[in-house]
């Protein structure tokens, strides 16, 4: 099985992140390109705990242990935005199986302390400040950066601690302390921006971070990777006890400059089933929608984990995890073929190859094992990872019904410079198979 992210490894140097599929919470991990791993948040639940600690196993780079003599996969840095129970639920198994060294904490109080998880997070948090303060780190909202890891630097755009004096906030419930003195977190690479927002608010964004890092040289402006705030919630724009986001009808509670400020390249939004917790919330989609690039927008509710890397080259892709080869073994099985036409000419081409932009890509289906009859479910999907004058186009996107060719062939123009990948998988439930291709257009 190949990993979606080795299609792009271009250089031998750089960076990967994921946006880990963990229902209605927040796991982000960071691979950083001295391999120091980063996670910032984390929801394991019964459900979904099996699922994500394999993710974990498979991902975390293995490192030699000089004293001990073994390879070992830990977590360098855990970052907690806040204590919600969505952000740190699990931690206790994911510390048992991947030992963490180091808290990075936003330094605010629980609003919901009484619960194992939360005990268990401030029992971790004293237990390494105890073996050395400088295990734990609260950082302070600055225009200098925090640390340097891998060539990446990490700034720290909100907190506990305000990055004026003479700014101070209202005195409001718990709760929304959690939101407004989230930890945010801005991460450069390669020229690349990727923005953690935690749970932050329109209140920490109107506040603090606007105006704190107004005309800055650094900032996060133009971002090219958001992990939007609380899981899509209309809270990043606007106070939960507004009906709607309605600048006129709520203006000293409203501010939505903040997202046409970061005007990001994709939008990425960890969410669960929209019954649960309406997220993401419908306003707030069409607001990130409207301001991000290509109505970029994806969440792992539709999509699953999604990952990405971003190259010492400064190109930079998002991919669903789920987009990797996966071949039955048996008798049964099929190949993708594909065909372009150029200049009037049609000719084969394979997997990997290198095509002129502006050529017509037609996608075939060739099948043994009478795996395709009126009830295979077949779908198409496609990731698309534009550079150069292409590069804000990271397109997913799946075949849709509406599209009048055959259900085991695939049409597009190929539109953009950059590495694609296209997904087929077939399924038929009688002859009990599953079954997924990817094959591999290179844009020139």
């Amino acid at each position: 099985m190949q990993q979606p992210l080795c299609f792009y490894e271009e250089t031998t140097e750089y960076m990967q992140f994921y946006l880990i599929d963990c229902q209605s919470g927040l796991m982000n991990l960071l691979i950083f390109q001295d391999k120091t791993v980063m996670l910032f948040d984390c929801n394991v639940t019964d459900s979904n705990e099996e699922d994500i600690l394999n993710f974990l196993k498979y991902k975390i780079p293995k490192k030699y242990k000089v004293e001990t003599d073994e390879f070992v996969q830990e977590i360098d840095i855990f970052v907690n935005s806040h204590r919600d129970l969505d952000h740190l639920r699990g931690l206790k198994k994911i510390n048992e199986k991947f030992k963490i060294k180091s808290i990075w904490d936003s330094g605010q109080s629980g609003a919901n302390i009484d619960n194992a998880d939360y005990n268990y997070y401030m029992y971790l948090r004293r237990k390494l400040r105890e073996e050395n303060e400088k295990n734990l780190f609260v950082p302070v909202p600055s225009n200098i950066k925090i640390k340097t890891i891998g060539n990446a630097d990490i700034y720290c755009l909100a907190a506990e601690e305000d990055f004026q004096e003479n700014y101070i906030n209202e005195v409001r419930a718990t709760a929304k302390i959690q939101h407004t003195n989230s930890m945010v977190l801005l991460v450069t690479y390669a020229g690349q921006k990727i923005l953690l927002t935690g749970d932050s608010d329109w209140k920490s964004w109107k506040e603090g971070i606007v105006p704190n890092f107004k005309d800055k040289l650094v900032n996060y402006e133009n971002a090219d990777i958001l992990v939007a705030s609380h899981h899509g919630s209309r809270s990043f724009f606007t106070d939960e006890a507004n009906e709607h986001i309605d600048e006129e009808e709520n203006p000293e509670t409203t501010y939505i400059e903040s997202i046409q400020l970061i005007n990001p390249v994709v939008t990425l939004i960890s969410c669960g089933d929209y019954e649960e917790y309406h997220h993401p919330n419908k306003e707030a989609m069409a607001l990130y929608k409207k301001w991000t690039s290509n109505e970029q927008v994806y969440t792992t509710k539709n999509l699953g984990t999604i990952c990405g890397i971003i190259n010492n080259n400064g190109n930079f892709t998002v991919v669903p995890n789920r987009f990797y080869t996966n071949i039955n073994g048996n008798h049964q099985g099929f190949k993708i073929k594909c065909s372009i036409v150029e200049n009037g000419e049609s000719k084969i081409v394979n997997s990997g190859d290198e095509i002129k932009v502006g050529c017509s890509l037609k996608f075939s289906i060739f099948s043994w094992g009478d795996i395709i009859n009126d009830n295979t479910l077949i779908y198409w999907e496609v990731s698309n990872g534009g550079t150069g004058d292409d590069f804000e186009h990271q397109e997913i996107y799946r075949k849709g019904n509406e599209e009048k060719t055959e259900k085991y062939k695939f049409e597009r123009e190929l539109s953009y410079k950059g590495t694609h990948l296209l997904r087929c998988r077939i399924i038929n439930h009688k002859k009990n198979f599953d079954e997924t291709k990817i094959f591999v257009v290179k844009g020139i």
